[in-house]
């Protein structure tokens, strides 16, 4: 090996080092974005808590400290209804009822979850996992959430977390599942 060739693999050992000591130094300290930048509004996503696997077990069964991500807990309404009230929604659908049972015979599809009594909650409609905002209404009349935003913006539109909605025919998808086409 040359002199210059030595020289130029000590010098990459030396960068390595160096991208090493700041990666580390990243790792360790953090550096928090500046006001306003990269931090979201909590308002745009009022369902960030379920992103902490800590409150899994609030809603969804777990069976030998094994979460089942498709099972839902009789109380998950008890965990919705408290930042939800029934006086603020209204009540759409009833709750705790068995669609298969003799007064509802009806076949729910599999991914309109039932809690694991075979009974409907809110989860069964809602996904509190999905988006809150979307390019696409929920239904014909609906506003946009981002009326003031800035021009060349494109609006966006709440969900509502729904399992189903049409942008012309609303929540009517939804119920239609169940109910059939009336």
């Amino acid at each position: 090996m040359t002199g210059r060739e030595v020289g130029w693999e000590m010098a990459g050992r030396k960068t390595e080092k160096l991208l090493l000591a700041l990666l580390l130094l990243l790792l360790l300290f953090p550096v928090s974005p500046a006001s306003g930048e990269g931090s979201e509004d909590p308002a745009l996503k009022p369902h960030a808590y379920f992103q902490n696997s800590a409150t899994c077990p609030r809603c969804h069964v777990t069976v030998k400290s094994v979460l089942e991500p498709d099972r839902f807990l009789p109380e998950a309404d008890a965990f919705c209804l408290g930042c939800h009230s029934i006086d603020e929604l209204g009540i759409t659908h009833p709750q705790n009822v068995r669609p298969g049972g003799e007064a509802y015979r009806m076949a729910v599809p599999k991914d309109l979850r039932l809690d694991s009594q075979g009974r409907m909650l809110c989860l069964t409609c809602h996904n509190a996992h999905g988006p809150f905002l979307s390019p696409t209404r929920a239904f014909a009349a609906q506003k946009a959430a981002n009326p003031g935003a800035p021009a060349g913006t494109k609006p966006v539109y709440r969900t509502y977390f729904a399992r189903r909605s049409d942008p012309v025919r609303g929540f009517v998808l939804l119920c239609e599942e169940c109910h059939g086409k009336r």
